[in-house]
């Protein structure tokens, strides 16, 4: 089910948000939890998405913009193998969105990192290349990601540096047991599974919480959370 909240704080920095700001940097501004572009149009449009929705300041939202779309279009060629179907709806976004400037930069950028051999220098088979992605800006938006699901659950902020441990899986069959076990306890769920779906485990007592979170049914992000309010 999704979520709306109307808590006048930020969930990305934490501080109060004003109503009566208009054309500022930090008047209310609702984020999708996770970024509306994640679900490709055709989706969208044939599926009547209540979307989750969490409150921040316009300059805290916008400052994840750009990484947003280098985390879609990094990860792209993951979705290509492990979801074709989805792959097929995310590629044509990709063509749209590439006649824009940014979009066009962002790409550019990946596919400049493009070498045609191993880290140890063997030589990939034609028409293979590796890409050298920034795991920095990825990891990033998965936090961002990860402390909105946090907030509609709580209406509490947590900061990014809360999260202790992120892992990534290329593949959701390749988790490591604790992650398998936790899904047991709490199966993944969501608004529109087949593009986002997640898992929140709260370890009352223990002070951490765990978030796993699936994209595109392609791979996935485990976040641990230390959280240490009863």
């Amino acid at each position: 089910m999704a979520k709306t909240s109307t808590k006048c704080i930020c969930y990305l920095c934490g501080k109060a948000i004003e109503s009566n700001l208009k054309n500022n940097a930090m008047e209310l501004s609702m984020d999708h939890v996770p970024p509306k572009q994640f679900y490709p149009k055709r989706v969208r449009a044939s599926r009547n998405l209540n979307l989750n929705l969490a409150p921040s300041h316009k300059a805290c939202n916008e400052d994840y913009k750009q990484d947003e779309e280098y985390f879609y279009h990094s990860l792209y060629p993951i979705i290509t193998i492990n979801n074709p179907r989805m792959g097929s709806l995310c590629s044509k976004d990709i063509q749209r969105r590439a006649q824009k400037p940014q979009t066009r930069n962002i790409i550019q950028k990946i596919l400049s990192t493009a070498v045609t051999t191993t880290e140890r220098g063997i030589h990939l088979p034609d028409g293979l290349s590796r890409f050298t992605l920034d795991g920095g800006r990825i990891e990033r938006v998965a936090a961002k990601i990860a402390r909105g699901i946090l907030f509609l659950s709580t209406e509490r902020y947590f900061e990014e540096q809360q999260i202790i441990r992120m892992d990534f899986y290329a593949k959701p069959s390749e988790i490591i047991e604790p992650y398998k076990f936790a899904l047991q306890l709490n199966h993944l769920a969501g608004v529109c599974p087949d593009v986002f779906a997640h898992s929140h485990i709260n370890f009352q007592g223990k002070g951490f919480r765990l978030l796993l979170m699936l994209f595109w049914k392609s791979f996935i992000f485990c976040a641990t959370v230390k959280d240490t309010v009863a």
